[in-house]
């Protein structure tokens, strides 16, 4: 793996921040960046087998009024789209190049035009993201509502106003049965997509806000129904010999934290969601820790199945490699995945039971961790590189490629080597297509929350009394990242190659 901050002006002539950056799928090494002047720009990575990557620019889109916050490409490809503080969500296409246009920058190899214009009201918007059919677009705004954009018609046609404060993040399944947002007023909301005499009627299925506790019932009695803690209560059961209630802890961050950004995301099958800018504390008296939640497919109206916790600044957003990889030589926690699999090593146990594995990112304030969805500690931990806050980070469709982009008006970029990441699955897109994700891809007991990659060994915490057998007491802790200085510094490696 290597490193390196590109030292060149992404957006203005002042270094303004670079709030989004995405990849375009199959657009071998062309990608978008949105920034803090207002500008959209079009860019290519070049990159040589020995060398780390050069960018090289091909267009400057200039038609927002303001600060350009988000840009997305469509599933499929071809069209981009933008969102910015002044309401707007454009979708650019390329048209054939003739010439720089008024008010477009020279040396553009690329022209891109303005194809649709989509408003929905005068709010800022922070965050967007396509269906999987590129027919539709979910926008997070600071009006408190997340809206939908019908592409074709080329309107907005719902304004959910189930938010008590700005919208900072949505994510659209890759399967198309759900998107979800997340907002600053500290919770998800998940909403099914449905259809009813041909019209898109999205529905809240969920609205996830705190870690719901063990639910004590004495064994041997029976317990009448009403004497029992409801789960839709605020407060936490009361301890044995205690007569006082606690409050359920909260999932995420409250709108004092400094960031616009809540950029949560889906796996590319679908089977898992992973939800930044969470908080976990470990019991009452603890200090609560930074978190991301991830929650199962079969949950995700429930609660998380794992909490990666350590980092000492806030997680902003999440992204997923696209590339599927061949699980390694680990084995995992209950049954084998066939008959034929009776394969145990001493190695740690595996954190997902899922036929293949992916790769992430989660871009805290200060820092970039990258995760393995196969094994509890992290694989890197990339600090010291900004001065500023993250704001994104991006997958290359190789997936040997990392953006992360920063409100210091930079960009970095990771670089990894072939088969450094593991060996691809061979037509996973089709695999994907054909047989669906696991409803539940972690074989742990009904309501468990896993306590990955903290700083010492964590328990196995219940959110459900549901067995009679006993927890695990403790799983694989993993080192503690280190601590990020306020300068430029080399990368930090975690954990062993892979």
């Amino acid at each position: 793996m290597r490193v390196k901050t590109l030292q060149i002006v992404w957006h203005g002539n002042h270094k303004d921040p670079v709030f989004s950056v995405d990849f375009e799928p199959k657009g071998a090494g062309r990608f978008a960046t949105a920034g803090g002047d207002g500008g959209v720009r079009i860019w290519r990575l070049a990159k040589d087998d020995n060398e780390l990557p050069a960018v090289l620019f091909l267009a400057d889109l200039n038609r927002h009024t303001e600060a350009a916050n988000c840009v997305r490409w469509a599933p499929n490809g071809g069209i981009l789209a933008s969102a910015s503080d002044d309401g707007t969500v454009m979708l650019w296409g390329q048209t054939e190049h003739t010439g720089a246009a008024f008010g477009e920058e020279d040396g553009a190899s690329e022209a891109w035009r303005v194809m649709h214009i989509l408003r929905g009201g005068t709010s800022a918007i922070y965050d967007i993201a396509w269906s999987p059919d590129s027919n539709f677009i979910v926008a997070a705004c600071v009006d408190n509502t997340t809206r939908i954009f019908d592409v074709n018609a080329k309107k907005c046609i719902h304004a959910l106003a189930d938010h008590k404060h700005f919208v900072q993040g949505v994510a659209w399944d890759p399967l198309g049965k759900y998107f979800v947002s997340q907002s600053s007023d500290r919770s998800v909301n998940v909403y099914t997509c449905e259809r009813k005499k041909g019209n898109f009627c999205p529905k809240l299925a969920a609205r996830l806000t705190k870690l719901e506790p063990p639910t004590p019932v004495p064994r041997g009695e029976n317990v009448p129904p009403e004497t029992l803690p409801s789960q839709n209560s605020d407060q936490l059961p009361a301890a044995s010999g205690e007569g006082k209630t606690h409050p359920k802890p909260r999932l995420f961050h409250d709108e004092t934290l400094t960031s616009f950004f809540r950029r949560l995301t889906f796996s590319p099958d679908g089977s898992l969601l992973f939800a930044p800018a969470g908080i976990f504390r470990s019991n009452d008296d603890a200090e609560p820790k930074n978190a991301v939640h991830i929650y199962g497919r079969g949950r995700i109206t429930g609660q998380p199945l794992a909490c990666l916790p350590g980092n000492p600044k806030p997680s902003i957003a999440v992204r997923c490699s696209p590339i599927a990889y061949k699980l390694r030589n680990i084995p995992t926690r209950g049954p084998p995945l066939s008959a034929t699999d009776t394969s145990s090593t001493s190695s740690p146990p595996s954190l997902f039971r899922l036929p293949h594995r992916y790769i992430y990112a989660v871009a805290c304030q200060d820092a970039l961790t990258v995760y393995d969805t196969q094994q509890l500690e992290p694989i890197a931990f990339i600090g010291g590189l900004h001065y500023a806050t993250l704001t994104d980070v991006a997958w290359s469709a190789d997936g040997r490629t990392l953006l992360m982009t920063s409100t210091d008006g930079y960009a970095s970029v990771v670089s990894f080597e072939d088969g450094e990441l593991g060996e691809p699955m061979d037509s996973m897109a089709e695999k994907i297509a054909a047989t669906p994700p696991p409803r539940n891809p972690m074989l742990l007991q009904p309501g468990e929350v896993v306590m990955a990659a903290s700083v010492h060994a964590e328990t196995i915490i219940p959110a459900k009394h549901t067995r009679d057998e006993p927890l695990p007491t403790s799983v694989c802790g993993a080192p503690a990242a280190p601590e990020v200085k306020k300068r430029r510094i080399a990368p930090t490696f975690i954990g062993k190659t892979l």
